[in-house]
């Protein structure tokens, strides 16, 4: 009996498996056949859109054969500017741009073609923009200058530029005019008398120096300072409290001037040069102030160390500096 049934089974396995077998072999066929049906499918929608896109010619060749040739010219030119525009659409969407932005910002468009025109690169109008953005900034920030017209920003730019390339900028030093005795601007010995060669160039070539100067640097203020050597002078009463003032304004000769010490004849010297200054036209709206350094600066602004009692022409000399007015201070 066990062996009937073992057999039964066995059997049975042969015609499942027979059944699957077939049943594999159907649906290979059935894959088959729709693979070919969709491939089918394709060529036949492709057919279709060839006689579509044929139609579509065929009717535009009908419709233009009873056009005149100047409309058949005007539509061929209105189809080759809407080729082109779609082109142009498409090369600005790729490029990130909006053809619609561009619609709204037509006036700006507009106002930027001329220099794109010029050979102004994008690039350029932008760092411009920057630029103008960050002077302007700056601008506002200096509350003297915030009101001033481009065209004044510009002069005043243009007079800075130029003071930097000639070195004479707002923080430069004006130069130093130096008088020596060495150098034959001389006094009478002991004395605050010009010699006539040296009163000479004083009005001539070096007033016309300094005036120079004064225009250069925008100075209103004259300095003339007097330099002696450390030789002692002879024991004399000095008048500059009583008569240096009046000497000055012209009231009183220079010569009635007597120093008893190098500090007083260094003023002596610095009064009869800057006295001489403010008789001079060229002066007429100038500060001359003298000043005395008697023997305590050296040549090249060293300060004496009270070592060298010597006669040295080098040490007797006027220095001459300019300088602007110094603003008052409020209490």
């Amino acid at each position: 009996m066990a062996e009937i049934m073992l057999l039964l089974v066995f059997c049975l396995l042969i015609a499942a498996a027979v059944i699957f077998k077939e049943d594999r072999r159907v649906r290979d066929e059935l894959r088959t056949q729709l693979t070919q049906r969709d491939a089918e499918l394709a060529d036949a929608r492709d057919d279709a859109r060839r006689q579509t896109a044929e139609a579509v010619r065929l009717k535009r060749l009908v419709v233009e054969s009873g056009r005149s040739p100047a409309e058949r010219r005007q539509l061929d030119e209105e189809w080759q500017r809407l080729v082109a525009s779609d082109e142009v659409v498409s090369r600005m969407r790729e490029a990130g741009l909006s053809p619609e932005r561009l619609v709204t910002s037509a006036a700006d468009v507009a106002t930027v073609q001329p220099l794109l025109e010029r050979g102004v690169t994008g690039e350029e109008i932008a760092q411009a923009v920057t630029a103008s953005q960050a002077l302007a900034d700056a601008v506002s920030a200096q509350g003297s200058v915030s009101t001033l017209s481009p065209a004044e920003l510009v002069r005043l730019a243009g007079l800075g530029q130029a003071a930097e390339r000639s070195g004479k900028g707002e923080h430069d030093w004006p130069p130093i005019i130096n008088l020596s005795e060495a150098a034959g601007y001389s006094f009478a010995v002991g004395s605050a008398d010009l010699t006539p060669e040296f009163a000479e160039r004083l009005r001539s070539k070096i007033a016309e120096e300094v005036v120079k100067i004064m225009g250069r640097y925008d100075a209103g203020v004259v300095e003339v300072i007097g330099h002696t050597d450390e030789q002692a002078m002879g024991k004399r009463e000095s008048n500059l409290d009583r008569d240096l003032i009046p000497v000055l304004s012209g009231k009183t000769d220079i010569g009635t001037l007597s120093p008893a010490d190098n500090a007083g004849l260094g003023m002596a010297r610095a009064v009869s040069v800057a006295r001489l200054f403010r008789t001079d036209p060229r002066f007429s709206n100038v500060t001359v102030i003298p000043l005395s350094g008697g023997q305590m600066v050296l040549p090249g602004d060293a300060v004496s160390d009270g070592s060298s009692a010597r006669d040295a022409r080098e040490r007797r000399r006027i220095e001459i500096r300019v300088r602007r007015p110094e603003q008052p201070t409020q209490p």
